[in-house]
């Protein structure tokens, strides 16, 4: 039986560090921003009705599933670090952009680009976790801690980026939203 890797010893690895920052920004992102402001965007800048907000989520989906196909191979073969940076700088510039569209055909090519970053990301994110935790898999606490940052910024993401969004514009709030990704990258680049 292998002893079971401690948070602590966990932390002590930059790449698991890293690991944490992209998990929470995309949390932030796709789980708390994409989910709670673009069916408002939608109808209030698009002014489109709130079941195409649905069509938004699908066609970020799309894109998603698209890279997750190829993204994992990818994550093997050139590395892991390469493939999470590329994520994070599509995804965030993905969102970014997002929050500038006027036009309905930007808004989804937007969220394909948007679903494509975080499609190439999370594959190569999860296995950076996997390889601190080691073949033996027994990193529960390791594992938790991960996937709560994401939980935290699925939970503060939408608050804050609510608030952007109130006081200044949407603009606003998915550019905050995608310069966490691209903070994540550079936390990622020492690494």
């Amino acid at each position: 039986d292998a002893p079971k890797i401690s948070l602590r010893t966990a932390l002590g690895h930059r790449s698991y560090l890293a690991s944490l920052a992209s998990s929470f920004a995309n949390g932030w992102a796709v789980f708390g921003v994409r989910v709670s402001l673009v069916p408002l965007f939608v109808e209030e800048v698009l002014r489109r009705d709130g079941a195409f907000a649905g069509t938004a989520l699908a066609v970020f989906a799309a894109g998603n599933v698209v890279m997750l196909l190829v993204a994992g191979r990818l994550a093997d073969t050139i590395g892991r670090k390469p493939m999470v940076i590329l994520g994070l700088l599509v995804a965030g510039g993905g969102t970014i952009w997002l929050g500038f569209t006027d036009s309905v055909l930007l808004f989804l090519v937007a969220s394909v680009v948007a679903g494509m970053g975080s499609g190439l990301l999370t594959p190569a994110q999860q296995a950076t976790v996997a390889d601190v935790i080691g073949s033996k898999g027994r990193g529960g606490p390791v594992l938790a801690a991960f996937q709560m940052a994401a939980d935290i910024g699925a939970v503060i993401g939408p608050i804050a980026a609510g608030i952007l969004a109130d006081q200044l514009s949407y603009s606003a709030a998915f550019a905050m939203t995608g310069v966490l990704a691209v903070v994540a990258a550079l936390v990622w680049l020492p690494v």
